[in-house]
């Protein structure tokens, strides 16, 4: 009987495979869920990481053309109106370039545009509009865009403005 009971707490104190099996498989799902969450949380903060440099780099983008603006009216007027630029600095000031730059892998232009304005109470009407009105030579519509990603899959931010001859 001494014997009997010295073989039972024996198989009774270490655990059978079933019981390792199970523990391995939760241990290893738990880790698997850990690590889908961590890339998961790490992609998104990259994502937001390029969504906030482009939005400083927007907000340079038009700050950077309106002290073009203030430098000289005339070198802003003379650029071609609906062509794509590129701001780049050569060491002391701000150039619009027809040459592509890329900033940390982003990318910016800028375009600019004529405004028109209705006759009657001066407000900026689009150039198809109905009304009667005048070609603006004073002011500039300013579309500033930040664009990233790749090649199939490009994410962008835009920002629209108008600059005005001050000095006129």
């Amino acid at each position: 009987m001494l014997f009997l009971n010295a073989k039972r707490s024996a198989l009774n104190a270490g655990f059978s495979l079933v019981e390792v099996l199970i523990g391995t498989a939760l241990i290893l799902l738990s880790l698997t869920g850990l690590v889908t969450g961590y890339s998961f949380y790490l992609k998104a903060g990259l994502k937001n990481t390029d969504a906030l440099k482009a939005a400083f780099l927007l907000q340079e983008g038009a700050e950077a053309v309106t002290l073009l603006r203030d430098d000289a009216w005339s070198t802003l007027s003379s650029l071609a109106v609906g062509v794509p630029y590129y701001l780049s600095w050569n060491g002391t000031t701000w150039v619009a370039t027809s040459t592509a730059t890329t900033t940390d892998g982003l990318m910016r232009t800028f375009t600019l545009d004529e405004v028109y304005r209705r006759n009657s109470d001066k407000d900026i009407v689009a150039s198809s509009s109905p009304d009667a009105k005048t070609l603006d030579v004073n002011t500039k519509k300013l579309a500033v865009r930040v664009s990233w990603g790749t090649a199939s899959s490009t994410e962008e931010h835009r920002a629209v403005t108008y600059l005005t001859n001050l000095f006129e």
